[in-house]
């Protein structure tokens, strides 16, 4: 079995085509189940040149509701949706997000404070002296924070802040931090992405790379797959990659959502 859970819609403002035809790319892949996930309306204001304003979200809530009933006979349709982590604002979030009835919350970061860290148009800044050092930190800190509220279901692309190839001087630090995080995303009963948007980026690696990924599996955290499609030719892209990473590290299974609830299934 396969699924792909990180789908975008053109709500998002930076994704082509309809939803219709990402739908149509999962079943040609012979993929299971397709999760739409768009960025996160709230809070209000936040980053909103890419993602959906809030009186966008019932159009979005409506797309998917009518996919899952066009589509019921050939590929389960499930109703996600990706939330940044902004300190300090997600009691807003969270206010309009407890009352819907989704099958899975991705929880991500983008942002470490006021740096939009893997946006092409500010790549000048990471080289600034000590710029992945302090980002990587802070990164995980937010990471932590996320996955510490219980609130979600899925990390999105977990070691992100390797994008355009900017590494800390020492990633020892760094998987010290990152196996409290998976304590943590472990007791919260939540799994990690394997997100082959990476292989699309300067970086061309799936995040999170091999040696995270060894990590999660010592950590007994569950998997599960995404190809960030911005595009309906992007659905599915690469996974045979991402299912050679995760035997690679150790798994067998991967993690499917269904109202919230996690199941185990065996790889595809």
């Amino acid at each position: 079995m396969l699924v792909d859970y990180h789908v975008h819609t053109f709500l998002c403002k930076h994704a082509t085509g309809v939803p219709d035809e990402y739908v149509d790319t999962a079943i040609r892949n012979g993929i299971s189940e397709i999760g739409f996930s768009d960025h996160c309306p709230w809070p209000s204001g936040f980053d909103s040149k890419y993602r959906m304003i809030p009186c966008e979200f019932n159009s979005y809530r409506k797309i998917i509701s009518d996919l899952k009933e066009k589509y019921r006979e050939y590929v389960n349709v499930k109703f996600g949706l990706e939330v940044d982590w902004v300190p300090g604002r997600m009691d807003e979030v969270f206010q309009n997000l407890d009352s819907e009835d989704f099958d899975y919350l991705i929880g991500s970061v983008h942002y470490t404070d006021e740096f939009p860290f893997d946006n092409p148009d500010s790549i000048g800044k990471w080289e600034e002296k000590g710029v992945a050092d302090k980002v990587w930190h802070r990164y995980f800190e937010l990471v932590l924070q996320m996955v510490q509220s219980g609130k979600f279901n899925i990390i999105g692309h977990f070691d992100l802040p390797k994008k355009f190839g900017h590494y800390p001087a020492s990633m020892d630090k760094v998987n010290k931090f990152i196996l409290e995080i998976f304590s943590v995303a472990f007791g919260n009963n939540m799994a990690i992405e394997l997100n082959t948007s990476g292989l699309r980026k300067p970086v061309r690696e799936i995040y999170p790379s091999l040696e995270i990924l060894k990590l999660a599996r010592k950590c007994n955290l569950m998997i599960t797959l995404g190809s960030d499609s911005h595009a309906p030719d992007e659905v599915a892209a690469n996974f045979a990659d991402a299912v050679n990473l995760a035997k690679s590290a150790g798994y067998t299974h991967i993690c499917s959502f269904d109202k919230r609830m996690p199941k185990l299934q065996a790889i595809g």
